[in-house]
């Protein structure tokens, strides 16, 4: 017996599409994202948790309070004084001191130093030797490479600060705290710029003036006669007091007078003030006449010789000294 299988076709034909249709239909209705298979630990694979995106709350944003006329007029008149006194204490690298390729700020305490860099290229900052830096902080650290090292040994050890930019016309700012004074930079990003920075330090320099005078001062006291030959010392002066109608002494009465045949010294009192230095005459017999010298220490000292001479304090206080002639 022959079977006619053309029907049974169309009933598989009719059931294939209608699970491929049911199939379709339940992908469409799937969402849209859809879990990922991991191979677990086990011998069958879990499917993965899928977690939805959150969007984040909009934080809420403060209004900003409008200032008061009298806090708009403040911070105009704050805003002036600082541009003014920034302006005063501001020196630029164009006004500097230059020598060769060194430009030399005059270093003040209040000072700000505008410096010029250029892209690829390092600016030197050069600080005082024997200086050593404590702090280095800039601004824009991003766009600028601020970096450090050493020269030299012992007094002659300098620190450099190196400078570069990043990008063109860009600008920032930068401090340097050393364990002797801070520097406030502005640097700037051009077409032009200074390959070493340094400065001179006019505060230092006076203290060292003064020092070197006081020392050298110092040592001519001490040294009052050191050049002296002892044999061409002449001790022959005899020391009066004239002390009036009371009697008595005087507490700056000289200890001693001596000569060494072109100066004449007298000693006083190593406790004598300054209140009671008395003034010295040269006397001829008749008339006395003021009479230059210089005190060192606790000596007067006259540039000439004299056969007699008074020191006054007052009118009252008097002391004659007299050159003794021994022949």
């Amino acid at each position: 017996m022959q079977i006619n299988v053309s029907p049974l076709k169309d009933v598989y034909r009719a059931f294939l599409a209608g699970i491929l249709g049911g199939g379709l239909l339940a992908l469409c209705c799937l969402p849209s994202a859809i879990p990922l298979v991991m191979a677990g630990d086990g011998p069958t694979a879990k499917p993965a948790v899928i977690v939805q995106p959150q969007k984040l709350p909009d934080l809420p944003q403060e209004p900003e309070e409008p200032m008061t006329p009298r806090e708009e007029r403040d911070a105009l008149k704050a805003s002036r004084s600082i541009d003014a006194a920034t302006r005063e204490g501001l020196q630029n690298a164009s006004e500097a001191v230059q020598v060769q390729a060194k430009a030399f700020f005059s270093y003040k305490p209040t000072g700000l130093y505008q410096i010029y860099c250029h892209e690829g290229h390092l600016t030197d900052i050069q600080l005082q030797p024997g200086e050593d830096i404590l702090y280095i902080g800039g601004g824009d650290t991003t766009r600028w490479i601020v970096d450090r090292a050493q020269s030299g040994n012992g007094d002659a050890k300098q620190w450099h600060v190196y400078v570069k930019p990043m990008k063109s016309n860009i600008a920032t700012n930068f401090m340097i705290a050393t364990d002797r004074r801070s520097y406030q930079i502005r640097a700037r990003a051009g077409g032009v710029y200074n390959p070493i920075i340094g400065w001179t330090y006019p505060l230092d320099e006076k203290a060292a003036y003064l020092r070197q005078q006081a020392e050298k001062k110092q040592k001519e006291e001490e040294q009052i006669t050191s050049s002296v030959t002892p044999e061409k010392m002449n001790f022959n002066y005899k020391i009066e007091e004239r002390s009036g109608f009371f009697g008595g002494s005087y507490s700056w009465t000289p200890k001693m007078v001596f000569d060494d045949g072109q100066k004449t010294y007298i000693q006083m009192a190593a406790t004598m003030s300054s209140g009671e230095a008395p003034a010295l005459f040269v006397s001829d017999g008749k008339e006395v006449t003021l009479v230059n010298y210089r005190v060192k220490k606790n000596y007067y000292i006259v540039d000439r010789l004299f056969a007699q001479a008074e020191m006054r304090n007052g009118l009252k206080e008097i002391v004659v000294i007299k050159k003794i002639n021994k022949d």
